[in-house]
C-alpha cells in the first residue's frame, strides 16, 4: 500500500515508522529538520512542502497513494488536508487526527473519519481506575467500543454467562477454554480460568466488572 503521512511530529513519526516496515510511505511536512526524528529506521521518503499545498502533494505522490493520515498539530489543517485528498484526489482511505474531541463529531459529518487521542487516552484511564484487571486488547472508533480479555475466577465456576453479563452494550464474542474456542450464549456455563472475550462500552464493562466481583464479596 502507498501510503501519505502529513506531519512529521511525535504521532506522524510512529506511524510512519510503523507502516514503513511493510508499505510505501511519504512524509509531507513543512519543516526539514523534523525529519530527523524519522531516524535511520525510517525506508520511505520524506517531502518537504505543506499539506494544504497542492503541488507538495503532488510531489508526495498524491496521485498513486492509497490512503493518507493527516497527523499535524492543527485540527484545521488535518480536516482541510483531508478533504482536499478525499474531493479532489479521491484517496479511498482518508484519516484526520483532531486534538479536541468535540470537534470529532462535527468533522464526522462531513464524512471525515477521525481520531480524537485524549478522548481515548481519557477512556484508557478510566479503565485502568474504574475497572482493574479488565484487559483491552482492541479499541474502535475513538475508544467508545473496546473488546476486553476476561479470565473467569474461580468464584463463577459453574455459573451461565447471562448472570454476568450486562444486559445492554455488551456482546461475548469468544471463550477460550484448554485452547480452544468457541462462541458462547447467554446460557454457556462457565469455568474458571476460561478466557473470555467481550465487546462492550465503558459503562456496560463498569457494570460486568461489578457482577465479576460480587460472588468473591459474599
Amino acid at each position: 500500500m502507498n501510503v501519505i503521512v502529513v506531519g512529521c511530529g511525535r504521532v506522524g513519526v510512529e506511524l510512519a515508522l510503523s507502516i514503513c516496515r511493510k508499505h510505501v510511505v511519504t512524509v509531507v511536512d513543512p519543516k526539514p529538520l523534523a525529519f530527523d526524528r524519522l531516524g535511520a529506521d525510517f525506508h520511505g521518503r520524506a517531502v518537504r512542502g505543506d499539506g494544504l499545498d497542492k503541488e507538495a502533494l503532488l510531489r508526495a505522490g498524491i496521485e498513486n497513494a492509497e490512503a493518507l493520515a493527516a497527523v499535524t498539530n492543527s485540527d484545521n489543517v488535518n480536516v482541510v488536508v483531508a478533504r482536499i485528498t478525499r474531493d479532489l484526489f479521491h484517496i479511498p482511505r482518508v484519516i484526520a487526527r483532531v486534538y479536541n474531541p468535540r470537534r470529532a463529531l462535527v468533522y464526522e459529518k462531513l464524512g471525515i473519519q477521525t481520531v480524537a487521542s485524549s478522548s481515548w487516552g481519557a477512556m484508557r484511564i478510566e479503565q485502568y481506575i474504574l475497572n482493574p484487571g479488565l484487559e483491552s486488547v482492541f479499541s474502535a472508533g475513538n475508544g467508545e467500543v473496546q473488546l476486553y480479555e476476561i479470565i473467569i475466577p474461580q468464584a463463577w465456576d459453574g455459573h451461565p454467562l447471562g448472570d454476568l453479563m450486562p444486559e445492554h452494550d455488551a456482546q461475548a464474542m469468544a471463550v477460550v477454554r484448554s485452547g480452544k474456542a468457541k462462541v458462547p450464549d447467554r446460557s454457556f456455563l462457565l469455568h474458571a480460568q476460561d478466557i473470555l472475550h467481550i465487546g462492550a462500552t465503558g459503562e456496560s464493562i463498569t457494570v460486568l466488572n461489578q457482577h465479576l466481583h460480587a460472588y468473591g464479596k459474599e
